[in-house]
C-alpha cells in the first residue's frame, strides 16, 4: 500500500510460506496410524429416504479427517453447510418442544455414532449435548430391537450453537473413517491410530425416574379436510439415566467421566380438520397417549 501511495506501479510481491503439518511424503506409519483403535456402529431401521440421505451426506464430511496429537476436534467446524444446496434433505428434527420437518434431520445419527466411538475408545469428551427426549433410533441393536442400555449415549449437534467435541490426547495422529451401509441401515465410525494400552470400563444406572408422557396436544389445521386426523409427533416417556466411564492405562486412571441425561416426557401431537366430529376429545376420551388417526 505504501508503494502504491508513492505512485509506483510495479511492486515485488513478498510471500510467507507455511508448510502443512502433514506433507505429501508422510506415511501413515510416520504419523502413528498403524491399527484400528476404536469402532462403533449404530442402526437406523425405519428411517425414511430423506433421513438416510442426510446420514450419508453428513458422515461423508468426516471420512478421511486427520486429528493431530493434542488437537480438540469439533463436529460443527467440520460438518460444513447444512442446506438443500449442499445435498441435505428435509427430515424429522427436534426444534424447541416439537418434532418437525427440517433440513438435516438425521445428522444426530452421525454425532451419536462419533460420541460412542470416542466414549468406547477412551478419548476425553469436551462437549456433548443429549437430545430433549429419548430417540429410539439411537438405541437400536443390529437385530432391530431397542437396547435400553444405550440410553444416555446419544449426542446432538445443531450448528453453530450445539457442538460435539473431543480431544486426541495421545502422542499419535488419529485418522477417522465413516461407512454407511444403506441395505443394513447401519453407520460405522472407525478410528485408526496406535493403541497406547488404555482400557475402558463403564456402567449405567439404566432408565430411572420414568415419567409417563403428557396427554396429546390437539391442533386444528385449516389445510386438513373435515374428518381427517393425523399424528405429527409421538409420545415418549421421560426418564433419567447416568452413565459412568473410567479410562485406565497401566493401572492408572486417566479419565473418569459422568454423563447424566434427563429426557423430557414428550407428548403426541394430533392435528385435525375443522369440523371433525369429536375433535378435540373431551373428558375420558382425552386420556390417551396417541392419536386416533383417520381420513386421508
Amino acid at each position: 500500500n505504501a508503494k502504491l501511495a508513492e505512485g509506483q506501479h510495479t511492486i515485488d510481491l513478498v510471500f510467507d510460506y507455511i508448510n502443512p503439518e502433514v506433507t505429501d511424503d508422510a506415511t501413515a506409519a510416520d504419523l502413528g496410524i498403524t491399527e484400528l483403535v476404536s469402532a462403533e456402529t449404530t442402526y437406523f431401521y425405519g428411517s425414511d429416504s430423506g433421513r438416510i440421505q442426510n446420514i450419508q451426506t453428513a458422515s461423508a464430511q468426516f471420512h478421511g479427517i486427520l486429528i493431530a496429537p493434542g488437537e480438540t476436534f469439533s463436529m460443527v467446524e467440520n460438518i460444513g453447510d447444512i442446506s438443500l444446496d449442499s445435498g441435505y434433505a428435509e427430515a424429522w428434527i427436534i426444534y424447541g418442544d416439537r418434532t418437525i420437518k427440517g433440513v438435516g434431520g438425521g445428522v444426530c445419527q452421525v454425532s451419536t455414532t462419533l460420541f460412542r466411538t470416542v466414549f468406547f475408545g477412551g478419548f476425553p469428551v469436551v462437549e456433548r449435548w443429549p437430545h430433549s427426549y429419548r430417540v429410539y433410533y439411537y438405541e437400536l441393536a443390529a437385530s432391530g430391537a431397542v437396547n435400553e442400555s444405550m440410553a444416555g449415549l446419544d449426542a446432538t449437534v445443531y450448528a453453530p450453537v450445539v457442538d460435539f467435541k473431543f480431544t486426541n490426547d495421545t502422542d499419535h495422529w488419529l485418522l477417522m473413517e465413516t461407512y454407511v451401509n444403506v441395505d443394513a441401515r447401519s453407520l460405522t465410525w472407525k478410528f485408526y491410530s496406535t493403541d497406547d494400552g488404555r482400557e475402558v470400563s463403564w456402567d449405567t444406572t439404566g432408565l430411572t425416574d420414568v415419567k409417563k408422557p403428557p396427554f396429546p396436544v390437539y391442533e386444528e389445521k385449516s389445510d386438513l379436510k373435515k374428518g381427517v386426523v393425523k399424528q405429527v409427533d409421538w409420545a415418549v416417556e421421560g426418564a433419567t439415566v447416568t452413565v459412568t466411564r473410567t479410562v485406565t492405562r497401566d493401572g492408572q486412571t486417566i479419565h473418569n467421566d459422568v454423563f447424566k441425561t434427563t429426557y423430557t416426557p414428550w407428548a403426541a401431537v394430533c392435528q385435525y380438520g375443522p369440523g371433525t366430529e369429536d375433535y378435540p376429545p373431551e373428558g375420558d376420551d382425552r386420556d390417551r397417549f396417541s392419536c386416533d388417526v383417520k381420513g386421508n
